[in-house]
């Protein structure tokens, strides 16, 4: 192992180059903003598609959880990356070579995977780097300050985007294939602080791999059962991951169904984005008012946004409510960006080196099962409701079960530390 000199000097760099990583990488730059465009008129598929094919997509990031943190151990946190932003490439050219909604499933499963490996060992490899030097405060520093870039850079590509696509379907895809291609060249700047463990690579394959790891994937499962820290902010995520999944859906069929030609759909989600990377300032603000209840704060103001724009638009004519539902839309973005820089700081803290991955997967698998659930439930409300009436539908279910997390959580997280018992914060 490096001396402890050299050691820090890796953190250092890692440390120095994850901001400007996270600013090309944290997702797909070109991309959401003309997506379901891409997919109804370039791909030629329908509506109900793009349903089953979202339905799909969250399956997979459930069944791909499991080799993505075993390639993860054995590969090691740095090659995971690499490998992960290589599959997104071929993702990108997936999409861009091949027609038809099986091509897009097919191009989500080599997605999920890739991205779950990003996703993990991103994080995990950032926390590395700052334990010792700044602790978690570093880490959200350094978390945000690169997620305040992508959300300004991605706010310009969406802003464009919509352009393009008029100029022709395929722009906005080659740019987004271009900038994975530099996150990709990013990555190999990255060092890994811990060495993979020997054990990890002597093993034949992949399966013994998984095997190995069921016995880690038990435990954690344990220490989540017996921590009522832990059960209440899964409960907390089960109910506010779904319901950000379903609105995502309902909001591009919202933008629809109201007349937004296709320059001003991109245009839209340019301001959201703008508006998502400039309110991470406000999290500092946020969480010395609120203190232990800012996980309340801005789950309920996104709920009640939901309920607003189900009401307005359920009861006036579409044009006049635009105005409305785009406040509404900026509030829901302000939240949710602010949301995934807290859930990752949450999610890692009291933990260590050794056990990370483990929580972390656990954390994400269970969230996914309920997330994937809901998903369905809420396009199958489709089928029966328009999307005005299903906006109120789910927002005031959502507010139903938010309260009874909320409660839960009331005397089992965001406690002082002594406030714990042992079984609550060690793994």
């Amino acid at each position: 192992m490096n001396n402890q000199k050299e050691i820090n000097k890796i953190k250092r760099n890692n440390a120095k180059i994850y901001p400007i990583y996270k600013m090309f990488s944290w997702d797909l730059l070109f991309f959401y903003s003309i997506e379901f465009l891409f997919y109804t008129i370039t791909k030629k598929v329908t509506a109900s598609e793009v349903l089953i094919i979202n339905g799909f997509y969250l399956l997979f990031r459930i069944l791909m959880q499991v080799p993505a943190v075993a390639i993860t151990d054995f590969l090691g946190k740095r090659k995971s990356i690499i490998l992960g932003n290589v599959m997104l490439i071929i993702y990108i050219l997936i999409l861009i070579l091949f027609p038809g909604a099986i091509s897009i499933i097919i191009a989500d499963l080599i997605f999920a995977l890739g991205y779950d490996m990003k996703t993990i060992a991103e994080s995990n490899l950032l926390y590395d780097s700052v334990s010792t030097r700044g602790g978690e405060g570093l880490y959200s520093k350094l978390d945000a300050k690169g997620g305040s870039w992508y959300y300004i850079l991605d706010g310009i590509a969406s802003l464009i985007a919509g352009y393009l696509f008029v100029m022709n379907n395929y722009l906005p895809m080659f740019i987004c294939l271009g900038f994975v291609v530099i996150s990709t060249i990013l990555s190999f700047r990255f060092k890994d602080v811990y060495e993979v463990k020997k054990e990890k690579k002597q093993h034949l394959g992949m399966l013994n791999t998984i095997k190995d790891y069921k016995n880690d994937l038990k435990s954690s499962f344990k220490f989540i059962l017996k921590s009522k820290r832990m059960k209440a902010f899964i409960l907390f995520q089960i109910v506010f991951y779904s319901v950000i999944e379903i609105v995502d859906t309902y909001n591009s069929d919202l933008l629809i169904n109201i007349g937004i030609p296709e320059e001003q759909f991109s245009m839209i989600f340019a301001i959201l984005t703008f508006i998502g990377g400039i309110s991470l300032s406000l999290k500092r603000p946020i969480e010395k008012k609120f203190k232990n209840r800012t996980l309340s704060f801005i789950s309920l103001t996104y709920i009640f946004a939901c309920i607003i724009i189900g009401a307005v638009a359920s009861n006036w004519k579409s044009g006049s409510i635009i105005p409305i539902v785009l406040m509404m839309f900026a509030l829901q973005r302000m939240d949710t960006s602010i949301w995934y820089i807290l859930e990752a700081k949450y999610l890692k803290n009291f933990t260590k080196e050794d056990m990370r991955n483990k929580i972390t997967f656990t954390y994400e698998f269970i969230g996914g099962i309920a997330a994937s659930i809901f998903s369905i439930l809420g396009g199958l409300l489709l089928e029966v409701v328009n999307v005005e009436n299903a906006f109120l539908i789910i927002g005031l279910l959502s507010l139903a079960s938010m309260v009874v997390a909320l409660d839960y959580m009331r005397k089992r997280f965001g406690l002082k530390p002594e406030e714990y018992q042992k079984e609550d914060i060690e793994f």
